[in-house]
């Protein structure tokens, strides 16, 4: 399952990088980051790393990256000066909306082309293994690690 899985995901987000590499080019890290302060879900590299399952190292490549378009800017945290807090620019915020969108049209030809009777039920099922690892339900057994 982790390889099917796997084999899926890449797929879907490799078409889903060449569909927005008509106007933009990110790597999936960098999408990752954008999309986790655009949400504004989270604010420092730290988290968006907890939270995409992505490396240290590849969050902060991204975060650079980021940074060197001129998309995001960094602050030292007030409450704990270890960490620096991320915040879209307007610029970024203006690329994050017009990728947003993008990533829409995309959804809703995915939507469109994968008309199978089963799309709901494997929607069901992911949002399942999502709440199972929110759960820490997922967790590897001798590790407490759960991904």
């Amino acid at each position: 399952m982790p390889y099917r899985l796997n084999r899926l995901a890449e797929t879907f987000s490799g078409n889903f990088a060449r569909y927005c590499s008509q106007n933009y080019e990110l790597s999936w890290s960098e999408w990752q980051v954008l999309w986790a302060l655009g949400e504004e879900v989270h604010a420092t590299a730290k988290a968006i790393s907890n939270h995409s399952g992505l490396g240290k190292t590849k969050v902060s490549r991204a975060v650079k990256a980021l940074d060197d378009r001129g998309w995001l800017e960094r602050s030292t945290s007030e409450e704990d000066r270890r960490f620096e807090q991320l915040r879209l620019t307007s610029e970024g915020r203006r690329n994050y909306n017009e990728l947003r969108q993008l990533a829409g049209h995309y959804q809703r030809w995915l939507e469109t082309t994968l008309d199978l009777p089963y799309r709901n039920a494997l929607d069901e099922g992911l949002l399942g293994m999502e709440d199972a690892i929110a759960g820490g339900l997922l967790t590897v057994p001798g590790t407490g690690v759960s991904r």
